[in-house]
């Protein structure tokens, strides 16, 4: 038991976050359990999606310093944005195919 606890605290906090959305989706079975979930899924996309163009922003923004250092710190602002823009993808497809599955569960 405790060898179990010691390796989740070794996950880190996206690692442990995916575990708990993995379940909520595997959990859900009624059409409302899905609703929520795909409810829950959705806005998370659409947070990754607005974080995306705060980056996508503040990268197109300039601030000053040497010409490097902000090439560098634009190509990394884009390259995280890119990446939330990704997950948010992953997110909303599972959302849609929770809430087409919710409704042929309620149709049925």
């Amino acid at each position: 038991m405790g060898l179990a606890t010691a390796n989740l605290y070794a996950l880190d906090t996206n690692e442990r976050l995916e575990l708990l959305e993995s379940a909520m989706i595997e959990q859900a079975t009624t059409p409302a359990q899905k609703s929520a979930v795909s409810e829950y899924l959705a806005n998370i996309a659409k947070e990754k999606v607005e974080m995306a163009q705060a980056l996508r922003d503040r990268a197109g923004s300039t601030r000053g310093g040497k010409a490097l250092s902000q090439m560098n710190e634009k190509k990394e602002l884009l390259r995280r944005a890119e990446a939330l823009e990704k997950e948010a993808k992953k997110y909303q497809t599972i959302s849609m195919d929770l809430s087409q599955g919710s409704m042929r569960v309620a149709q049925n």
